[in-house]
């Protein structure tokens, strides 16, 4: 599944994502921490880490820098004091909705490139390699807000 055009597809996401973030306080890295915590907002760190594929260290350093930043609010959980609560900021929304609007413009040109009946029979494929990894796993990850 990983082919070359995965890889040179892969390449270009990058370079667009750079070229976009360039001119916004937030880098590449923190862009998919914004976006969850706004679509999540409060939301515990640990719910956070459980969400995304990065590994924990790279999550701590991104909240990090956006709470750094002034884009996040991190506070202790009263609940449970070894767990901390994620809230985003005004500046932060601001910011999350900006990044959506790149994204965005990403599946647009992707898109683009394909007819409706082609991102139909992409999304079924791609379904059908969801349901087979389900399956390995034993665990279903569809039902986790904001996939």
């Amino acid at each position: 599944m990983n082919n070359k055009f995965e890889k040179l597809i892969n390449k270009y996401h990058y370079r667009f994502l750079e070229e976009k973030f360039k001119d916004l306080a937030l880098g590449r890295a923190e862009a998919p921490y914004l976006k969850m915590i706004y679509s999540n907002s409060p939301i515990k760190m640990n719910t956070l880490i459980s969400k995304v594929i990065f590994h924990k260290s790279h999550t701590t350093r991104a909240i990090n820098q956006m709470e750094k930043d002034g884009l996040i609010i991190k506070e202790k959980d009263p609940k449970d004091l070894r767990s901390y609560i994620l809230t985003i900021t005004e500046k932060g929304k601001k910011l999350a909705k900006e990044v959506n609007q790149i994204l965005q413009k990403w599946e647009d040109l992707v898109n683009s490139a394909l007819t409706e009946q082609e991102i139909k029979q992409l999304d079924i494929m791609r379904e059908k390699v969801y349901l087979k990894l389900k399956d390995y796993f034993e665990e279903d990850l569809l039902n986790e807000k904001d996939v």
